[in-house]
């Protein structure tokens, strides 16, 4: 396994972590304390949460597909 192999699959795996984290605050984790710390209110948080999810899953998707990509 080259380092560029395991730092794609180390880089994917924070992206989907993230995105997941993300996912379940958008399906209704209580979070106050984040809002709290952030400054932000829920509809703001939410709106700012699915433009994350949404430019990971590019960012995935262009990491995936990429032809240097092993």
């Amino acid at each position: 396994m080259t380092s560029k192999m395991i730092a794609l699959k180390i880089l994917d795996g924070i992206f989907v972590a993230g995105t997941g984290f993300l996912l379940l605050i958008v399906a209704g984790l209580p979070v106050d304390w984040m809002l709290a710390l952030l400054d932000m209110s829920l509809h703001e948080f939410h709106a700012f949460a699915l433009f994350v999810i949404f430019s990971c899953l590019l960012l995935i998707h262009a990491i995936a597909t990429s032809d240097s990509a092993p």
